[in-house]
C-alpha cells in the first residue's frame, strides 16, 4: 500500500487501490464492486481528510476533462479537469467563469463538492453556477440532477462533499470573456474596518490580506475593463512570505518593532497594477512555502467585529503565525450544504506554515467563530462534527436524506465522513 497525502501533508492515508477512471462504466463497476469505502481525489488541495481513505479505493477522474458548449451561455465541463486548464479552454471558446478564487490548481469536482469560492458581493461559490450535474451514485447508477427538474435533490447534492456519488461532469452558467483591471495597495486595518461596507463594495471584486503583526491590510480590487492590457508584474508573493517568516522569527520578542519593520516594508513593496484577461488575472502563486488553513464564513454584518477579535487573539497568543489572514465576501445561495446558504458572508481564513502545530490555533479561533454562527469551509481545517453542523444548516436533514438515497450502503463513507455527517 503506497501512502497518499494531501498538498500540505495534513492528511495521510493508505488506500488499498487507486483507480484512474476514464469512463462512467468503469466508475460504475468500481462503486459496485470495490472493497471498503470509495473516495475521490483531485488535486489534494483540501486540508481536511475529505479525500483520505485507508484500506479502500481512491478514485481520480483522469478521463473527465472535456469542455464543450451546452447552449444558452452554458458549458459542459468534466469534473476531473483542473480549474486553470478549464479556464483557458473556456476563454478560447468565448466563455468565462463569472468569478474565480486565487488558486486554480483544484479539480472542478473538488471545488464543487466543497463550495470553493472567490470574492465579490455579486458572486457565489462555484456550485452556485451549476444548472445540472451528472453523478454516478453509490449504487453505481448514473443520475443527471438539474435545478429545473430535480429541485430539492439538486440543491441537496450540489455541495455534496463527495458523499452521494462521483460527479463526472457539470453544466455551468457562463459569462462572456472579460478583462480585469486589478490594483493592490496597503491600508491600516482599522481604517478599512471603519469603512468596511464602502470598501468591500467599491469594486466588482474586493478582498484583502491582513499582514499579521503589521497593522496593515493588503487590499486587492478588480473591475472589468476595456483598456489595453498592462503586463502583470512578476509575482513576488513567496519572496514576501519568506520575509514575513523572518520577521516573525526574529522579532517575536517585540510586537512593536515587528509592526514598525513590517509597516515600512509594506509601504514600498505592496502597490501593484495590471490589466489582464480574466483567466490570467485571478490566480496567484501558491507553490512555495506550504501551509495549513482554516476558513470560516460568517454573516456579513458580523464579519468586521469577528475579524478584530481573531486578529487580537493571534497577535497576542500565537506570535509565531506569520502567514497573512485572507478576507473575502461571498454572495448567498440556496444550496443546502453551502456555507453561504441564505446569507451573504464574510470569509476569514487563518493560515499557518505546514508542519507547525495548528490545533491550538484552530481551537482558539473556532471559539470566536462559534459566537457568530460561522460555518467552516468543507475543505479546510475545522473541528466541527454532525451535531454542531446540523445546528448551522436549516436544511441539514434534507441533505442527509438525499445523500442516503444516493448512497444507501454508505459506499462513499469513511470514518471521517461518518463523524462529519453523523452516519
Amino acid at each position: 500500500m503506497r501512502e497518499w497525502s494531501n498538498w500540505s501533508g495534513s492528511a495521510v492515508a493508505r488506500p488499498s487501490q487507486r483507480v484512474v477512471a476514464t469512463s462512467e462504466e468503469q466508475l460504475s463497476a468500481v462503486l459496485k464492486g470495490a472493497e471498503g469505502p470509495v473516495r475521490m481525489v483531485g488535486a489534494g488541495h483540501s486540508f481536511t481528510p475529505i479525500a483520505a481513505v485507508d484500506g479502500g479505493t481512491q478514485v481520480s477522474l483522469g478521463g473527465f476533462d472535456d469542455v464543450t458548449e451546452a447552449g444558452q451561455l452554458r458549458a459542459r465541463i468534466g469534473a476531473g479537469g483542473q480549474l486553470g486548464d478549464i479556464s483557458r479552454k473556456l476563454h478560447a471558446m468565448g466563455y468565462a467563469f463569472s468569478n474565480m478564487g486565487d488558486i486554480n490548481d483544484q479539480a472542478l469536482g473538488g471545488a464543487l463538492a466543497t463550495a470553493t469560492h472567490g470574492s465579490g458581493l455579486e458572486f457565489g461559490c462555484y456550485s452556485s453556477m451549476l444548472s445540472e450535474f451528472t453523478v454516478i451514485d453509490g449504487t453505481g447508477e448514473k443520475r443527471v440532477l438539474s435545478r429545473d427538474k430535480e429541485g430539492d435533490l439538486f440543491r441537496a447534492m450540489a455541495v455534496g462533499i463527495g458523499t452521494g456519488g462521483v460527479v463526472t461532469e457539470a453544466v455551468m452558467h457562463m459569462a462572456q470573456p472579460y478583462r480585469l483591471d486589478r490594483r493592490r495597495y496597503a491600508i491600516p486595518l482599522n481604517d478599512l474596518l471603519e469603512e468596511f461596507s464602502s470598501k468591500m463594495s467599491a469594486c466588482r471584486n474586493v478582498e484583502f490580506f491582513y499582514i499579521t503583526g503589521s497593522g496593515q491590510a493588503l487590499v486587492i480590487e478588480s473591475d472589468t475593463s476595456s483598456d489595453a492590457l498592462i503586463a502583470r508584474p512578476e509575482d513576488k508573493d513567496q519572496e514576501g512570505l519568506a520575509q514575513l517568516r523572518m520577521a516573525a522569527r526574529f522579532l517575536r520578542w517585540s510586537p512593536r518593532l515587528r509592526r514598525l519593520v513590517l509597516g515600512q516594508a509594506l509601504k514600498s513593496h505592496t502597490q501593484e497594477h495590471f490589466v489582464e484577461e480574466w483567466h490570467k488575472a485571478y490566480p496567484t502563486d501558491r507553490d512555495g512555502i506550504r501551509f495549513n488553513e482554516s476558513e470560516y464564513h460568517l454573516p456579513l454584518e458580523h464579519g468586521p467585529r469577528a475579524l478584530r477579535e481573531v486578529v487580537a487573539l493571534i497577535e497576542s497568543t500565537f506570535p509565531e503565525v506569520y502567514f497573512p489572514m485572507e478576507v473575502r465576501t461571498v454572495a448567498g445561495d440556496d444550496l443546502c450544504l453551502s456555507p453561504f446558504y441564505k446569507r451573504d458572508s464574510l470569509s476569514i481564513a487563518v493560515h499557518h506554515e505546514a508542519g507547525k502545530p495548528f490545533e491550538g490555533i484552530l481551537k482558539a479561533i473556532e471559539d470566536i467563530f462559534a459566537e457568530y454562527q460561522g460555518r467552516p469551509h468543507w475543505g479546510k481545517m475545522h473541528g466541527l462534527e454532525a451535531a454542531d453542523l446540523r445546528a448551522l444548516y436549516p436544511e441539514w436533514d434534507l441533505a442527509i436524506e438525499a445523500r442516503r438515497e444516493l448512497d444507501p450502503q454508505n459506499r462513499l463513507v469513511t470514518p471521517y465522513i461518518a463523524r462529519l455527517l453523523g452516519l
